[in-house]
């Protein structure tokens, strides 16, 4: 029996086009191939082979993997896979091909999708389908990584339970997102076909086994999380409640505890401190303590996190939603002027892990000394080693150019994720951050 080799491909978008490499061999017409390569042994999936061949051949990360094509050549079976490019350092890049010259060069490119067609790609047919889907293939990513057409917020809904200045609160447990922490209890997002004062009940009767009746929204809140995305809260008040609450959800929840409304516990998520502080003053408002209508007049909407965050908050939210690790970059810029670490093939911004328990900060300062920054934006990634990450991109005017960086005319901005004056979130295209000073 002939063994069948087993293959990975990527179809890079770097914005609207593609990354691909155009092979020049000895006595062989150049060719074109994407990025890509074996599934070896310890690779625990495809999609694991793939970030590991991205690292390798481009020392590249990228967002979501989604899995468009099966191309079988003889004796070899490639899964091809379509992504978006989030960082590329050729530096990094550690592949056998790339350290013997004898093999031949590997020049990248970036082609428009529908052009793939027309090179000499090998396979061909991979050429042929990357055309006929130039089109199908950035939507279907983006539908990946936001919701297409306007905008549609996730709705969370807090039932914030009161007893003689007490506030119940849960502290999460095995849930990915700020486990340790105290939050309301109960929550939850708002489902289709759900009204915000059914999506209460419901979550009362889910998570603490009690039935509730009377709910009324008292405060409407559009939070931020530092870094991140944001959402709609909306927080209500029962007139009435049936049962004594239980834990119903060990396996989301250590343990349930009631606190004075003003004194939370420290370890309290940001976002619920907020809303339980603003359920307080319109409690506090109210005759009796009873729920206040939003007609009522009182102050029942709010703004949480929309500020520009700080270092110390961004890593804090980094931690808080399980990313593995964190990687800053710089926009920098000098004389009118960007400035980039660049080599024959690339410019790219200088970037660099944040080592574990090192502050922010601290990272940048490796960069280069840059005084003053201002957060630009974030992306999220999945790095080589199966790790998701965050990047955190931060913008500053310099007055000298630190060691190894060298200025790029702002009409050359082409090959790097901005345009000029903003800088790109490529998680959720069409979000744009502004520089100091634009």
């Amino acid at each position: 029996m002939t063994s069948v080799r087993h293959g990975v491909r990527a179809i890079l978008f770097d914005g609207d086009e593609i990354v691909l490499f155009r092979r020049v061999r000895p006595e062989r017409e150049p060719y074109w191939v994407t990025p890509g390569g074996g599934v070896e042994p310890a690779d625990a999936s495809p999609e694991a082979a793939l970030r590991r061949e991205l690292d390798e051949e481009l020392g590249a990360t990228a967002g979501p993997a989604l899995h468009v094509f099966t191309l079988a050549e003889p004796g070899r079976l490639s899964t091809v896979f379509a992504c978006r490019l989030v960082s590329l350092d050729l530096s990094r890049r550690s592949g056998p091909e790339f350290l013997e010259p004898d093999i031949g060069l590997h020049e990248v490119r970036r082609v428009r999708p529908e052009e793939a067609r027309d090179l000499n790609m090998v396979p061909p047919e991979l050429g042929e389908f990357i055309s006929a889907n130039a089109a199908t293939l950035p939507a279907l990513l983006d539908a990946a990584t936001y919701a297409p057409g306007r905008y549609r917020p996730v709705v969370d809904v807090h039932l914030v339970l009161t007893d003689g200045g007490k506030v119940l609160l849960g502290r999460r447990e095995g849930t990915g997102y700020a486990d340790g922490e105290w939050q309301i209890m109960p929550s939850g997002h708002l489902e289709e076909g759900e009204s915000v004062v059914d999506t209460a009940v419901r979550e009362a009767r889910e998570e603490l086994g009690v039935e509730v009746d009377g709910c009324e929204v008292v405060h409407v809140m559009h939070h931020r999380n530092a870094g991140g995305t944001a959402r709609i809260g909306m927080f209500l008040v029962a007139r009435s409640i049936t049962g004594t609450p239980v834990n119903a959800e060990p396996h989301k929840c250590a343990e349930l505890g009631w606190f004075p409304l003003d004194r939370l516990p420290e370890r309290t998520v940001p976002y619920a401190r907020a809303g339980v502080e603003a359920v307080r003053r319109a409690l506090a408002s109210s005759p009796a303590g009873l729920p206040v209508p939003l007609d009522a007049g009182s102050p029942v909407f709010s703004l949480h996190g929309w500020d520009v965050p700080g270092c110390a908050d961004l890593a804090a939210e980094a931690v808080r939603a399980g990313f593995e690790e964190v990687t800053v970059c710089l926009v920098a810029r000098l004389d009118g002027a960007v400035l980039v670490r660049s080599d024959d093939e690339t410019d790219r911004l200088p970037a660099t892990v944040v080592r574990p328990g090192e502050p922010v900060e601290a990272a940048l300062a490796r960069l280069g000394s840059v005084g003053e920054v201002t957060f630009a934006g974030a992306d999220d990634y999945v790095s080589a080693r199966g790790r998701a990450g965050r990047r955190l991109a931060f913008s500053a005017r310099l007055t000298e150019a630190p060691e190894g960086m060298v200025p790029l005319p702002a009409g050359s901005l082409g090959r790097l994720p901005y345009a000029e004056g903003v800088y790109v979130n490529r998680a959720s295209p069409g979000l744009l951050y502004g520089l100091p000073g634009r």
